[in-house]
């Protein structure tokens, strides 16, 4: 009895490592063993929260889907979903299409949702063994509004605060990420901001405040 117990806690192990390999999840853990909470937590249920489930399933495209929840959550509640990661995706749903190439390369239209979730402060730094590429990330904005159909919607999240940018990421003032989407023709309809309090809790904030955050 104790063995088959133990079998079964093995697996209940091995499984949870294997999904926190394939996935993000909004624990991390330090080498202390204290943990936190990160951005995954008001991230999701923003996003899904935008998307309405009806009898009419929507068409979305998942920018950056890999390690992420949100391609399978969005197929398992009946939407038709497209991601594309540069990375593969390990996982299939009849209702989700996976392409693993740069976004500039997708062919598609007409989509009503586009989600970026922590992707587009990544693009065009060569941290996914991309070309490093300056010129990207206005070239990416353009191309992503290119695939909505008009009056759609990108959701868009990332870090907000001060501005600063490494060889990894950007951080964006509420300035520069209005003005990066407002010249490829987006108009912002929404903004919602959050700042961790602690390491545990997510609080929101208003732009002034988020204004002062380092994301460093």
């Amino acid at each position: 009895m104790i063995s088959k117990i133990r079998r079964r806690l093995s697996r209940i192990i091995y499984n949870q490592a294997n999904f926190e390999r394939y996935f993000t999840p909004p624990i991390r853990f330090a080498a202390s063993g204290e943990w936190e909470i990160n951005e995954r937590i008001v991230e999701w249920p923003f996003v899904i929260s935008q998307i309405p489930v009806t009898d009419k399933p929507k068409r979305v495209l998942d920018f950056g889907c890999t390690r992420s929840w949100l391609s399978l959550t969005l197929a398992s509640l009946g939407h038709s979903v497209v991601g594309i990661d540069l990375r593969d995706y390990p996982f299939t749903h009849e209702n989700l299409t996976f392409h693993m190439e740069n976004i500039l390369q997708f062919e598609g239209s007409n989509f009503d949702y586009v989600i970026s979730l922590s992707t587009l402060e990544h693009v065009g730094l060569g941290a996914y063994r991309e070309d490093r590429d300056e010129e990207a990330l206005p070239k990416v904005v353009r191309k992503i509004n290119s695939l909505l159909k008009p009056r759609g919607r990108l959701l868009l999240t990332l870090p907000v605060g001060k501005s600063s940018v490494d060889e990894f990421r950007r951080s964006f003032t509420p300035k520069e990420i209005i003005h990066t989407i407002s010249s490829e023709r987006f108009t912002l309809r929404r903004a919602a901001f959050f700042k961790k309090n602690d390491r545990k809790c997510w609080v929101p904030c208003s732009r002034k405040e988020i204004a002062g955050v380092s994301n460093d």
